[in-house]
């Protein structure tokens, strides 16, 4: 027995070190799993931008953040706003925003608040902690900076309960909004249309408390309707399934152009101040890639179809297009427009930022509002993507094919009328009620009347984008030159027809901007240059270049000259420029 057990443990440990030695060949003589990835170097390492799987795609918004519900809600909300020291260590109080006007727009500042919101009826039954300062409150906007009832911005701080999520509240008064829901009603309008964006919107009841005052006049005053607009930021990026961490601008004087304020952060001479007078930035660290798309677009030496596919998603650019001119939105060309482009892709989509000038119309029809010739895109072509695109064969009636679409499935009388008659209840609690009704330039029993004209107004701003087509394109003119003999050199850049009528030119030089004292003029120009062969004294004169077409059709330049005027304040001239002979 003894002998057979030797036999049994040799033959279990023989075979216990044939497997040792099977297994130690094996993953010495295979390589292991990390090594068979570097050699490979699958995908990972050929990835880039330029074939990144997100070039062109649409725009998809998760459209289910909006809720129409709310549109009947008004919350109300209590600030305390306490005196604070500015930078410079001077003490700043409340009252004196009252006392800012648009020249003053440097000197914003910014003050410590407490932010209470109501309860479930609105109202608020006790402060929690009155002194505890959980906001930065300051006033915001550009124009309505001259209104004495001024727009606000909150900024919550860590910790304190956000509003639907917002920790930046935009509090718009919309002083010179005759419907006071004409941003809310764009917003709310465009929400529901795919491949574009939209921004939240909710009613806001806004109660002041100034603790500057001595003890027994602190009390909540009612400031009356506003209007909350959601804040573009990584925060309502992510809540669109959008990426928080792509780059995103809001437009502050942005022509689409190689604007030397524009530079990289990583150019000596960035200077991130006088790239926020174009482009405020919004997220995004990292300015290369919208550099990249700028010098693209301006190459004329470049197809431009190649270049557009490249950095943009038509659907996406043509729909907010279409949305501006159905909304009748004209404050929109270098300004008041948001562009975004995710961390993974090239393309940048359009996004759409204030509304509050849309829908003036009849006797409230802004004294600024451009000629029939400069609507639609003769508007907007001034900027260097919009001409390019707009002079290609075609892409004029693909946006008038997109604004029938709108029409047809969007802007529908009935859901026009649906959206307007959610906002009447809200409207008919406050505008009755002082400080609404001080600055309402319509009558309590006119609002209806005003808000049933809206959908009426859409199809004015399609028939207005289509007869403006029919005028040659607007053109920029050049800086008169004044020789040593008095003699003056005129120039100006060449206009296009979209239905390919021949166009002239004619001059006019004036000691007026009215026109009227002319110094001389010129006809039936076919070239886009004039010098004027006599003698010009130094002096301050006014010159418009108008451009006609074959079928009699006029259009004025891009230039607009603004002049004094005791009934309107500031009365522009389309189509003059001042020039000043020194």
């Amino acid at each position: 027995m003894k002998g057979s057990n030797f036999v049994v443990k040799m033959i279990i440990s023989l075979a216990f070190i044939l497997a040792c030695v099977v297994f130690f060949y094996t993953y010495i003589k295979t390589p292991y799993p990390v090594e068979q990835k570097n050699t490979n170097n699958s995908q990972l390492d050929k990835w880039s931008l330029e074939n990144s799987a997100l070039n062109g795609a649409p725009l998809v918004e998760n459209k289910n953040i909006y809720d129409f519900s709310k549109n009947e809600e008004m919350t109300k909300i209590y600030i305390t706003v306490f005196p604070t020291s500015d930078t410079s260590g001077k003490l700043r109080k409340f009252s004196e925003y009252n006392l800012l006007t648009r020249k003053d727009k440097p000197d914003i500042f910014s003050l410590d608040a407490n932010v209470e919101f109501g309860d479930a009826n609105g109202d608020l039954n006790e402060v929690k902690n009155p002194d505890v300062i959980n906001a930065a409150f300051s006033i915001r906007g550009s124009s309505t900076l001259n209104s004495a009832f001024k727009s606000y911005k909150i900024k919550l701080k860590n910790g304190t309960d956000t509003f639907y999520g917002q920790k930046t509240l935009n509090l718009n008064k919309h002083a010179f909004d005759i419907s006071k829901i004409s941003n809310k009603f764009s917003m709310d309008m465009m929400s529901t249309v795919p491949n574009i964006s939209s921004l939240r919107t909710n009613f806001i009841l806004v109660y002041i408390r100034d603790a500057s005052l001595p003890q027994s006049a602190q009390s909540y005053k009612y400031y009356g309707l506003f209007t909350n607009v959601e804040n573009p930021n990584k925060s309502s990026l992510n809540i669109r399934g959008f990426d928080g961490n792509g780059n995103m601008y809001k437009a502050i004087n942005f022509l689409f152009q190689l604007n030397p304020d524009l530079k990289n952060v990583n150019d000596p001479t960035y200077n991130k101040a006088s790239f926020e007078k174009v482009l405020q930035v919004k997220t995004g660290t990292d300015h290369s890639k919208l550099l990249n798309m700028l010098k693209d677009i301006n190459d004329m030496n470049k197809d431009f179809n190649t270049s557009f596919k490249k950095y943009f998603n038509e659907e996406n650019y043509l729909t907010w297009i279409a949305c501006n001119i159905l909304l009748g939105n004209e404050d929109t060309i270098n300004q008041n427009f948001i562009i975004y482009s995710p961390t993974n892709s090239l393309t940048w989509y359009l996004m759409p930022w204030d509304y509050d000038g849309t829908f003036h119309f009849g006797k409230y029809q802004s004294h600024y509002s451009a000629p029939l010739s400069l609507k639609g895109v003769q508007r907007i072509t001034g900027l260097t993507l919009h001409k390019r695109y707009f002079k290609q064969p075609g892409n004029l009636l693909k946006l008038t094919n997109k604004i029938k679409e709108l029409l047809a499935n969007n802007f529908t009388k009935d859901k026009v009328s649906a959206l307007l008659n959610s906002y009447r209840p809200v409207l008919a609690a406050t505008i009755p009620k002082t400080p609404d009704l001080i600055i309402s330039s319509l009558r309590p029993n006119e609002f209806n009347a005003y808000l049933n004209q809206f959908y009426n107004q859409i199809l004015v701003n399609y028939n207005k984008f289509l007869k403006s087509n029919n005028f040659p394109s607007p053109v920029f003119v050049a800086e008169p030159v004044r020789h040593k003999n008095g003699n003056v050199d005129l120039s100006w850049e060449p206009s296009f027809d979209y239905q390919g009528d021949l166009v002239h030119y004619s001059v006019t030089f004036a000691k007026d901007s009215s026109m009227k004292n002319v110094v001389f003029s010129a006809k039936n120009l076919t070239q886009q240059q004039y010098t004027y062969k006599k003698k010009i004294p130094k002096g301050t004169y006014y010159l418009k270049v108008s451009i006609i077409d074959s079928s009699g059709k006029v259009q004025c330049s891009r230039d607009v000259y603004e002049d004094v005027s005791k009934v309107y304040g500031v009365l522009p001239h389309f189509g003059v420029s001042q020039v000043v002979f020194r």
